[in-house]
């Protein structure tokens, strides 16, 4: 696993819009069956709390959680496999809730706390890989799609709260030191 390079990821990205449908479909059935609780999580759990504010940006969330999806098979191969290690999603999830309970409750903190735990939430962990060209991309086209629709901030600032989940989830499933 390594930081992706400009023209890796682009050439990626292509390679996400060059796929048909059929092609989409089996791939995402296989990224299901490969990692089942990953799966529903990104693309059963997250958008509809978008939803709940902005359908259009839900479903521009969930175009870009595929973009991701292809660039990392396509960059790094095949998904790990569920069976190999049937407890990282739990321990994902574990370590996400410890990040994101203080963030949640930051509306009963000072607003510098809140912050600082903000800015601590979006800075690469110990041995944590982060792809700030992919993130920079996804927020792109988050603000394109809030620029076309007139979202609100809160909720251009969750959609990309989430894709950065997406990709830290992502990077983590492909980084397996990272995981421990």
């Amino acid at each position: 696993m390594h930081v992706l390079y400009t023209q890796e990821l682009y050439q990626a990205l292509e390679y996400a819009r060059s796929i048909d449908q059929d092609t989409g479909k089996r791939m995402m059935i296989q990224l299901e069956i490969d990692q089942p609780m990953f799966f529903q999580t990104i693309f059963k759990t997250f958008p509809p709390i978008i939803t709940e504010r902005n359908e259009d940006m839900a479903n521009l969330f969930m175009d870009l959680c595929f973009d991701v999806a292809c660039v990392y098979k396509k960059v790094f191969g095949n998904t790990p496999k569920f069976k190999d290690d049937p407890t990282w999603m739990e321990r994902q999830a574990g370590l996400l809730d410890k990040e994101l309970k203080p963030l949640m409750e930051g509306r009963f903190i000072n607003d510098k706390r809140s912050q600082k735990m903000k800015e601590d939430f979006f800075k690469p962990k110990a041995g944590e890989l982060q792809q700030n060209a992919l993130l920079q991309f996804l927020n792109e086209g988050v603000d394109d799609m809030a620029a076309d629709t007139q979202s609100d901030e809160s909720t251009v600032d969750l959609t990309k709260t989430m894709l950065f989940v997406v990709v830290r989830l992502f990077t983590n499933l492909y980084s397996k030191p990272a995981l421990q």
